[in-house]
């Protein structure tokens, strides 16, 4: 990081092609279809999805991704990584989450 600058430019992230979606996907699956990897760690996850730790920890705070806590420790399953590639947006979720509300502020 040169002098004077607030943040550190190379650790930005670049959002994941449709490309790279399939191939990530293809190598979960077949590495839980083998059974030789089920969790990743915090930061394989990251690598893998291609977000920072924060992004990771909001992800997770917001129950956007699955994670398993043991003690101190987060793991992430493959399933969930698998789920959160397919749908980043929850789009249903929201549009459930929109017409409750809709909802509840015709019935008052």
């Amino acid at each position: 990081m040169r002098r004077g600058e607030l943040f550190d430019l190379t650790e930005l992230r670049i959002p994941l092609s449709s490309d790279r979606e399939n191939i990530i996907l293809h190598r979960i699956t077949e590495a839980a279809r083998l059974g030789s990897q089920f969790m990743y760690t915090i930061k394989e996850a990251c690598g893998i999805l291609g977000i920072s730790r924060d992004m990771m920890d909001h992800l997770i705070h917001t129950y956007r991704l699955d994670a398993l806590a043991i003690g101190t420790v987060y793991r992430i399953p493959w399933y969930s990584l698998v789920e959160y590639i397919l749908d980043k947006n929850d789009d249903d979720i929201k549009e459930v989450f929109d017409e409750y509300i809709r909802s509840r502020h015709r019935a008052t």
